[in-house]
């Protein structure tokens, strides 16, 4: 595909080097001749140092020829302004990054009128993120595949788990429950399983289940069965204030500690049933004061990535019983989780994933390629959701248990229709399926790519 890139910051230069991996024609548009330089001396892409929303340059780039023009610049109306022009100019599909909560609703009512094919709000996004999290306060990190019907929950064993000692095929048959271990961290190694695996103390499993089953999982494996019921809040920016929105759907109480009087009386007024704390969320004495210590989860949302990584480790002292950080600095995510912080959200990180499993569906649209693709276990593991669109041979209809598969790809879920298939040896694929596969080896562009040759 012809793509064109406006902004070379932190997200534009990631979406590049994916991208370009993936072989197709990039080119990347910023102002800054600097960012243009280092995007181009890293990445396959053609750059142009120049004003994305000026007609000139986006003609010199060849968005007239392009199938999709993004928009990641760090201002939201220089983004809608850049795919309106591209649009007319002659581009099939444009992805804008809003991000000010007051255009939620605008986009919402007039993305047709403004010639935007996707728009991708990134702290919203990482509110959803963190809200799943949530739900299941054992997972570290939570994805979502066949329109929310299906999740992935990564999580630490504990060395009290009853999982500790215990082979998969052992864990399935005394749990009775629909759930596939597909993926587990081991140290460095990451390492597909097999029914015979023995899970230990410290594996860092990925489980997939439906919806409804998950919950079920956790309880059974020895986590605890009390609810998120409050949640003290570092930080009242924007994630914070799409956070809320969830929380009070879901009659969660919560705490804000916010330094900026304007953002407390702007959550205040939003919503009135969170309790909103006017000082420095940083301060322990503040943070011991609104009760971290009985909270049942606590979310260092601060604008500085230094301070949430630092207020995030006094807590764990504390024993808060979930702890999730946010992370602006893509870099810093590893980092962080080295030294013990499990659940990271990274709205950057989460842009640029959104943006390329848009892509990855819209090259590949009249397939069975990829759709859409999650990074597992500290990017060690690819989850990959197919859609089935034609019979494929030596595949489609054919018990699993006969397929010759590829070692160290799994077939983690098949989605029917409305129903969640979590497969078994019996079990068929067939036109029409959305197929989950993961791999820690193997990169198939197609399902037909998962067999041996």
């Amino acid at each position: 595909m012809k793509i064109v890139i406006i902004g070379g910051g932190t997200v534009g230069a990631a979406i590049c080097a994916e991208l370009s991996a993936d072989k197709h024609d990039i080119t990347v548009i910023d102002k800054s001749s600097a960012a243009v330089e280092e995007i181009t001396s890293t990445s396959d892409v053609f750059g142009v140092v120049g004003n994305g929303a000026d007609i000139s340059v986006l003609r010199k780039a060849g968005t007239e020829k392009a199938q999709l023009v993004i928009a990641v610049t760090s201002g939201d109306e220089v983004n809608i302004l850049c795919c309106a022009a591209a649009k007319r100019l002659g581009a099939q599909n444009t992805v804008a990054r809003v991000r000010n909560p007051e255009y939620s609703e605008l986009m919402t009512l007039m993305k047709s009128e403004m010639n935007l094919s996707l728009t991708i709000n990134p702290e919203l996004a990482a509110a959803k993120e963190i809200y799943r999290s949530l739900r299941f306060p054992a997972a570290a990190k939570v994805d979502t595949f066949y329109r929310g019907r299906v999740e992935m929950a990564e999580f630490v064993v504990a060395p009290d788990s009853p999982l500790c000692g215990v082979t998969l095929n052992e864990l399935r048959s005394k749990l009775n429950l629909r759930f596939l271990v597909c993926g587990v961290l081991r140290g460095e190694e990451a390492l597909i399983p097999g029914g015979f695996f023995t899970v230990n103390a410290g594996d860092v499993l990925c489980v997939t289940a439906p919806d409804e089953e998950l919950s079920r999982f956790f309880i059974a494996a020895g986590e605890k069965k009390r609810p998120m019921k409050d949640v003290l809040i570092a930080g009242g920016g924007r994630i914070t204030y799409y956070l809320e929105a969830l929380l009070q759907k879901a009659h969660v109480k919560s705490t804000v500690i916010e330094q900026d009087r304007a953002l407390c009386d702007g959550i205040s007024e939003e919503y009135a049933s969170c309790t909103v704390v006017h000082g420095d969320p940083s301060k322990q004495e503040l943070l011991l004061e609104e009760g971290l210590e009985r909270t049942d989860a606590f979310l260092a949302l601060m604008d500085t990535d230094e301070e949430n990584a630092i207020i995030s480790m006094y807590a764990k002292t504390k024993g808060v019983r979930k702890v999730v950080t946010l992370v602006r600095t893509m870099s810093y995510v590893d980092f962080f989780r080295g030294v013990g912080l499990q659940s990271i959200v990274s709205p950057r990180s989460s842009t640029a994933s959104y943006i390329l499993r848009y892509v990855r569906s819209l090259a590949n649209a009249g397939s069975s390629h990829i759709e859409t693709l999650h990074k597992l276990l500290s990017d060690r593991v690819a989850a990959m959701e197919f859609r089935v669109k034609e019979n494929i041979q030596g595949l489609t209809d054919i018990p699993l248990k006969a397929l010759k598969c590829k070692k160290g790809i799994l077939i983690a879920c098949i989605g029917r229709k409305d129903k969640v298939i979590i497969p078994t040896g019996d079990d068929v694929i067939s036109n029409g399926d959305t197929v989950i596969v993961v791999t820690a080896k193997h990169h198939p562009e197609g399902l037909g790519d998962i067999l041996e040759s």
